[in-house]
């Protein structure tokens, strides 16, 4: 398998013969099965203005292009990620001067609490119901896109420290209402949000949750949680965690 790579390499959130190239060849290689880079779902979704999206029909059909060279050139299976950068959101290019530089060009990120990833990021606005109920909405948006492209699998990021990971860990997650507390409220909101998805994505073509093992931070993410973590969104019709 091909683990997802970003690449910085799309404009508009459209993936060119760059990633035509990088994941055909992937494909070509003998790969069995190809992820892609984590997908945005929408315009503020993304990390970078370099990164990839699934929000308008140009990407449907760039991405539809790639997904049928790996499945007429190979035997291989290709996976689409869908993911939302939350407060890792509105940074320069990694070559550009760093990761944690503002974007010129950038937008305000959201999270679910007030609580910045990095000192050089900007501090996030926390999430009320009416960005939480669009986000996922956007993600189900993404989902209908990945069928139309012709993706034999779908993959929900939820992990790094991006939205939904930013959910899941106390250390970002500082809400006091369903959505904050308990590691069970703190899966919530991405338990609803992976449901929404699997409602519409075929029963018959599987569904991943990229997670986090761990935060690398004292009273992060622990060994304990991730299995809660991972056998709650089994329970909810995940095919794989991928850890």
């Amino acid at each position: 398998v091909v683990a997802p790579m970003d690449m910085y390499s799309a404009v508009d959130g459209t993936p060119s013969d760059f990633h035509l190239v990088h994941l055909g060849t992937r494909a070509l290689g003998g790969a069995g099965l190809i992820i892609t880079e984590m997908v945005c779902v929408a315009p503020e979704a993304r990390i970078s203005l370099g990164c990839a999206g699934m929000y308008t029909p140009a990407h449907v059909a760039a991405w539809q292009r790639i997904v049928e060279f790996v499945h007429a050139e190979s035997l291989a299976k290709i996976c689409l990620q869908l993911g939302h950068s939350g407060s890792k959101g509105s940074t320069q290019l990694p070559w550009d001067g760093g990761e944690l530089e503002p974007e010129s060009e950038g937008w305000e990120v959201m999270g679910p609490s007030a609580v910045r990833y990095a000192p050089a990021l900007g501090v996030p606005r926390p999430m009320d119901r009416h960005d939480m109920d669009r986000v996922r909405d956007q993600f189900v948006a993404a989902t209908r896109l990945g069928l139309e492209a012709g993706f034999d699998m779908l993959e929900l990021h939820c992990a790094h420290g991006y939205l939904l990971s930013s959910f899941i860990t106390s250390l970002s997650n500082q809400r006091h209402d369903e959505y904050g507390g308990t590691l069970e409220n703190r899966l919530r909101y991405p338990i609803e949000l992976f449901g929404a998805m699997r409602a519409v994505w075929p029963a018959e073509r599987p569904m991943s949750v990229r997670i986090s093992a761990t935060d690398w931070v004292s009273g992060g993410v622990t060994d304990e949680d991730s299995l809660q973590i991972a056998q709650a969104f089994m329970t909810a019709g995940a095919d794989i965690i991928h850890v």
